[in-house]
């Protein structure tokens, strides 16, 4: 059952994204009856027409369905807020604590705690 719905919907996604070549393709298949029945010129084949005028109706027809579709399905774009900290209003780097730990090695290990860097992210809004 689920692949059959995935197969159902990547044929109709195929379908749309070909329908411009299906129609050329239906238009050869057909050409005989269309110059035939179909051509608006068919009493003038000096023209040499061919049932062209019929695929460029067809095509135009496609072209405004596609363009109809776009509009239906197009979504308004929501405006992206970006915030841009001033340069200004940082505040100077200054370590918060230094911690010394002494021990009986000869090398004693000091480090400087960050903590003025390490914080959850603020937004201004």
């Amino acid at each position: 059952m689920k692949n059959l719905f995935v197969l159902s919907l990547l044929a109709v996604m195929l379908l749309q994204t070909f329908s411009k070549v299906l129609v050329l393709v239906d238009y050869q298949a057909n050409k005989e009856y269309i110059m035939e029945f179909l051509c608006i010129n068919r009493d003038k084949p000096e023209l040499k027409c061919e049932g062209k005028c019929q695929l460029t109706k067809r095509l135009k027809a496609q072209h405004d369905t596609d363009k109809q579709a776009n509009e239906r399905g197009q979504k308004q774009e929501a405006p992206v807020h970006l915030f841009c900290q001033s340069l200004f209003a940082l505040k100077p780097f200054r370590p918060a604590t230094i911690v010394t730990n002494h021990t009986g090695y000869t090398c004693s290990y000091s480090s400087v705690a960050y903590q003025s860097i390490f914080h959850p992210p603020q937004f201004i809004v």
